[in-house]
């Protein structure tokens, strides 16, 4: 499968940031991508008052997706009751495939103060891939990927807004997501400052295969088959000892 990774700008006018998005959607589809990825809060970042502008936004996505047979993963700013969610859409040619919400939320963007956590995991079937998507601060708890990996999920799909002064960190977790669960994994970040850390693509041996920095899509093709036959040739998950772990499940103490 042929995946766009679309490092993209946010611009002041939400309009003109979705018309550089769909430019660069229509490239990913004649550089014949079947799934495109866009960065996370792509429309509006933090600019809350946006997220009236979302529905319209998605419809446009929608049209495109339609239009092209691709799906698109997008994230989004949406309101939820008194606060908002963090979220990335998936479109298919259909309509809305499934809707992920961040389970973590960082402190340093004051997202736990204006945002809903979100309380499950998303993954499907997607060109031959199972699928997990997972968003930015994400990265930072190994947890959700193994959860994602122990059932059978190959596949990480990443929209993020990382600032590049943490781009060290970065690179390590999106490397290290790939090799320690032994999938792909599609990380794909805003352009502009404060953000700009590289857009990556990463083997499931954590080898990089694509890298963005400056904006605009690059297209990179996926083998189904090379993660399962990792994963028998160097099996690492009937290694794992669960009974030792059980230590995840408590409450950390603040000391």
């Amino acid at each position: 499968m042929k995946i766009a990774l679309l490092h993209l700008a946010t611009r002041p006018d939400p309009e003109e940031t979705l018309n550089k998005a769909l430019e660069l959607l229509r490239e990913a589809h004649r550089q014949g991508a079947a799934l495109a990825v866009l960065p996370e809060l792509f429309p509006s970042v933090y600019r809350y008052e946006l997220a009236q502008k979302t529905p319209q936004v998605l419809a446009a996505l929608q049209g495109l997706a339609h239009q092209t047979g691709m799906w698109v993963l997008a994230g989004v700013l949406e309101p939820a009751g008194e606060r908002y969610a963090n979220r990335a859409k998936l479109l298919g040619p259909q309509g809305l495939l499934a809707t992920y919400t961040k389970a973590h939320l960082i402190p340093a963007f004051n997202e736990p103060a204006t945002m809903i956590p979100g309380s499950e995991l998303v993954q499907l079937e997607l060109g031959g891939f199972r699928a997990g998507i997972a968003i930015c601060y994400d990265l930072r708890f190994p947890e959700l990927f193994r959860s994602y990996a122990v059932e059978g999920v190959n596949l990480f799909l990443v929209p993020s807004a990382w600032p590049m002064s943490r781009s060290y960190a970065w690179e390590l977790f999106c490397k290290a997501r790939a090799a320690e669960n032994q999938a792909y994994l599609i990380a794909v970040n805003h352009a502009e400052p404060p953000f700009g850390a590289a857009s990556l693509a990463v083997d499931p041996l954590g080898m990089e295969l694509l890298r963005l920095e400056a904006e605009g899509v690059g297209v990179v093709e996926l083998d189904p088959s090379y993660p399962a036959r990792l994963r028998q040739e160097f099996p690492v998950f009937p290694q794992r000892r669960p009974e030792l772990y059980q230590g995840l499940l408590k409450s950390p103490i603040s000391k």
